[in-house]
Parts: structure tokens; C-alpha cells; sequence
């Protein structure tokens, strides 16, 4: 087809606005799926927080919809591991011994490692396990492992109030305390420790995902190494070695969840300095490593 340009359509065209200049600043732009500078990928998580908190609840829900008793097994599971340690470590090998009240020092112990190990665990696997939001949305991915905190914070609630419960039944019984209270910071510094260090295991998660069955095995050590069904001061002769515990920040948060909640002591200010330290720490570290690898988590693999 030849269109043929008629004086009529000249002057037609001709009595247009002149065209424009248009001046675009694209210094600011940044490609699909580059990493932000820290402070404002730190904006970018905030912002998500609304998608962080309804993930967390989502969850939740579902976490325990697939067994008979549901939530329950957020307090039998750390019960009935309490149980198979009171029967093998404090009658069978004696650990109780010397130690005030052994069936609550045991059960503080383990439901608040517990909440750690779940935790981090869980966090150091969050770029797997949310493989598919990764690569199908763009946010800051810091917010998997932040949303795998809150939903575990959220049951920890369960267990704590299970806690106290089996603190107050369980002879010998345990007065009700203002120290008590001292438990909510404890809870807060433990979760900004487990977070942290969920997100400082996760870059090396995603690559070796062999690391994260590791992670398991360290745990165990860990919870072995943290006091959970003993008294290292009864066992610990030397000095140095006593402070390796006493640096350990999750044998300070039973320590001191155990001196508030059985013992009726308030905890040392070392000790909360050995806590704050340990989970702030953790957390800018972790945080600096997370968002340095930014980049990698939608890469094919």
C-alpha cells in the first residue's frame, strides 16, 4: 500500500505542538534483582512487615495441621525429651545430683533451647524453603528468615506459658516472682540471637545445602555443651573452661531463665552483657553477610 502525503496532511501535521525535550535522570535506577545499599534494604524490610507478620501466622497454622493433638506437640516434644533425660542422665548417671529442684531445671532448660535450635535451624534453610517466592517476587530476602522468627517466637509463647505452668504444679513448687518478668527481655535477646544467627548460616546453607544436616548434628553439641541436664560448675574444675560456658550466649539465656524463674535470683549484669553482646553481635553480622549475598539466592541451581 503507498500512502501519498497530501498538502492537507502536511498542514495537519504541521499544526501540532513542536515536540519535547524530555530529560530522564536513570542514575538512581538499579537492575532487577541487585542489591540495595544496607540502610535502604533495611527501609525495604521494614516495609515488608505486614508481609512478614501474615507469612509468620500462615505458618503457624499450618505447621501442626497435619498430627492429631496439633500445637500440642510444641510442649510434648521438648516434655517427653526431658523425660528420656531425666531417666538416662539424672537418676541413671546421677546429674541431678546437687542440683535445687531437677525436674524444673531440666524442663526451663530444654523448652528454651529448644526454641533456639528450631530457630536457627529453620532460619539457615529459609532461602530453600522459600525458593519459590524468591524467584516469583522481589523483596528484601532477609524477610524469610525474619518471618521463620516471628512464627517460632509465636509458638514459643505456648511453651512458655507451658513452662510456667509445669514450674507452678510440679512439686517442689515455685513462688510467683517479679523476676518473672526478667524472662520477656531473656525471650527478646534469644530471638534477636537466633535470628541473626539463622541468617548468618543461610548464604552457606544455600550453596553447600549439605551444611544445613551439619547445622542439625551442631545443634546437638551445642545442647550438650549448654548445660541442659547439668550443673557444669559440679563437673568444671578449671577456671578456663568454666568461662568457655559462661561466653556460651545460650547457656547465659537458661542460666538466667532458670535464676528468674526457679531460683528466685536476679541475673548479674555480666551476664546481660554477655547476652546483649552475643545477640547484637550475631545480628549485624549476620545481617551484613545475608544482604552481601543478596544477589545469589535466585540464582538456578
Amino acid at each position: 500500500m503507498i500512502v501519498r502525503q497530501t498538502p492537507e496532511r502536511a498542514e495537519w501535521f504541521s499544526s501540532g505542538p513542536p515536540p519535547r525535550t524530555v530529560v530522564f535522570d536513570s542514575s538512581r535506577l538499579q537492575a532487577v534483582g541487585t542489591r540495595p545499599p544496607l540502610t535502604e534494604y533495611l527501609v525495604q524490610l521494614w516495609g515488608s512487615r505486614h508481609f512478614v507478620l501474615y507469612d509468620a501466622r500462615v505458618r503457624l497454622s499450618v505447621s501442626q495441621e497435619h498430627t492429631m493433638l496439633g500445637k500440642a506437640w510444641l510442649v510434648l516434644n521438648p516434655a517427653l525429651l526431658g523425660l528420656t533425660f531425666l531417666l538416662i542422665f539424672g537418676l541413671l548417671l546421677g546429674t541431678r545430683d546437687g542440683v535445687e529442684n531437677f525436674i524444673a531445671f531440666l524442663l526451663v532448660g530444654i523448652m528454651m533451647f529448644t526454641y533456639s535450635s528450631r530457630a536457627i535451624v529453620a532460619g539457615a534453610r529459609s532461602m530453600a524453603s522459600g525458593r519459590a517466592l524468591i524467584r516469583g517476587f522481589s523483596f528484601p530476602r532477609a524477610a524469610l528468615p525474619l518471618s521463620i522468627n516471628v512464627r517460632d517466637l509465636m509458638s514459643q509463647g505456648f511453651v512458655l506459658v507451658a513452662m510456667i505452668v509445669m514450674v507452678l504444679a510440679i512439686p517442689p513448687l515455685e513462688p510467683i516472682s517479679w523476676r518473672w518478668l526478667l524472662l520477656i527481655p531473656i525471650v527478646a535477646l534469644q530471638t534477636i540471637f537466633n535470628w541473626g544467627f539463622g541468617m548468618l548460616m543461610a548464604p552457606l546453607v544455600h550453596r553447600i545445602p549439605d551444611v544445613g544436616n551439619l547445622l542439625s548434628f551442631a545443634m546437638r553439641i551445642w545442647m550438650y555443651s549448654s548445660g541442659i541436664f547439668y550443673d557444669p560448675s559440679r563437673f568444671v574444675t578449671d577456671e578456663r573452661w568454666m568461662l568457655l560456658f559462661e561466653a556460651n550466649p545460650l547457656y547465659q539465656v537458661l542460666s538466667m531463665s532458670r535464676d528468674c524463674l526457679i531460683y528466685g535470683i536476679t541475673p548479674e549484669w555480666w551476664q546481660w552483657t554477655v547476652l546483649v553482646v552475643a545477640a547484637f553481635g550475631t545480628w549485624l553480622l549476620g545481617l551484613w553477610v545475608f544482604w552481601r549475598n543478596e544477589e545469589s539466592y535466585a540464582n538456578e541451581r
